[in-house]
């Protein structure tokens, strides 16, 4: 059968087998919100399939979600895999970004980004909404510079206007009962409860990024600020775009698609790239796109080359009508959209 004949879902099958046996990996595909509990999904999910490649290649789209979630399917990975690879065609936000330090390779391609990993807390009194933990942190170092200019101006005021008459001590003095009056109001508003809730929160995921790259070693730590403090602190929103290009300032191995990877990615359509959510009564995308290895012989053939071995796994679908392995079909309410049903069985362009 030639190229043409193939339809777009067979495509990406070869493709996915191509780029298993290239660099002996499970191919993995993850598009959805990480949400509490859905740890618990993909470990089953990973159990399922009994004969693993000693590799993983983890094709992660998401929008964020829970961080506990996040560390516990960064952890599995590690667990299950020699090394992981993670290719970001979209959004890889927040959470999604947590698990990248548990990669030893960042591939992302022209439309993917990252996120700062900031914790969001949940606003009191409000539905739905959420501000960054360092919100309340940014406000205090705010007013404390504020605080400062102003009792230098006070000062400086006070020296300039009595032309010297009253001491640096006494002007000093006069300056900060005058800041004082002005932000004691101010600073009375700052809880220092929330202070330290938020503070705490956000050790969460600086513990948890640090706890991932301890075998990867993927995290840029040879310069100043660290690509962790970076990801906490540095950037002033939580929407921030984190493309490739910033990706490398804070990891040490990001790079574009390339060869095989480059190949596959190009045939995968918007499930790779566009962010699926719950909100949206979206069903979630986690699915094993190449065949599980079989379980050796007593007599092993000789290893085919990449090619052979993702044209022998197509014919063998093709024969069983197999799917490829544990997916999304095994999670509630959910299907495997990886091509959309009206370009199933129609021949690629």
């Amino acid at each position: 059968m030639s190229d043409h004949e193939l339809t777009r879902k067979e495509k990406i099958e070869t493709a996915a087998e191509k780029l298993a046996a290239d660099k002996d990996a499970d191919v993995i595909i993850f598009n959805f919100g990480i949400e509490p509990g859905f740890d618990m999904f993909f470990l089953e999910f990973l159990r399922k399939r009994e004969t693993k490649r000693k590799n993983a290649v983890l094709l992660l789209t998401t929008e964020g979600g829970d961080a506990d979630a996040a560390y516990r399917i960064g952890r599995y990975l590690q667990d299950n895999y020699e090394t992981l690879t993670i290719v970001v065609c979209g959004w890889c936000k927040s959470a999604g970004t947590l698990i990248c330090a548990a990669a030893n390779e960042l591939i992302i391609a022209d439309a993917g980004e990252l996120g700062p990993l900031d914790v969001q807390i949940a606003k009191a009194d409000e539905l739905g909404e959420r501000s960054s933990g360092l919100a309340v942190e940014a406000a205090f170092e705010k007013l404390q510079q504020e605080s400062f200019k102003l009792f230098i101006r006070h000062l400086t005021d006070i020296k300039d206007e009595t032309e010297g008459r009253i001491t640096f001590r006494t002007a000093a003095d006069i300056a900060a009962q005058m800041v004082t009056g002005v932000m004691s109001d101010i600073f009375a508003k700052i809880d220092p409860l929330a202070v330290g809730e938020d503070y705490r929160s956000n050790l969460v995921a600086e513990e948890y990024a640090t706890r991932l790259n301890i075998r990867p070693r993927n995290l840029q730590d040879t310069r100043s600020p660290s690509g962790l403090h970076m990801l906490l602190r540095g950037y002033p929103s939580h929407r921030f775009v984190i493309d490739r290009k910033e990706a490398s300032n804070l990891f040490k191995r990001v790079s574009p698609p390339t060869g095989t990877i480059a190949e596959f990615v190009a045939l995968l359509s918007r499930d790779a790239v566009v962010p699926r959510s719950s909100s949206r009564s979206q069903p979630p995308i986690l699915e094993f796109l190449n065949d599980a290895i079989e379980k050796p012989a007593k007599n092993v053939p000789k290893p085919k080359s990449a090619k052979g071995a993702a044209s022998e796994a197509l014919s063998r679908r093709r024969r069983s009508g197999r799917s490829n392995g544990a997916g999304t079909s095994d999670l509630p309410g959910s299907v495997p959209p990886i091509v959309d049903e009206e370009l199933r069985d129609q021949p690629a362009a």
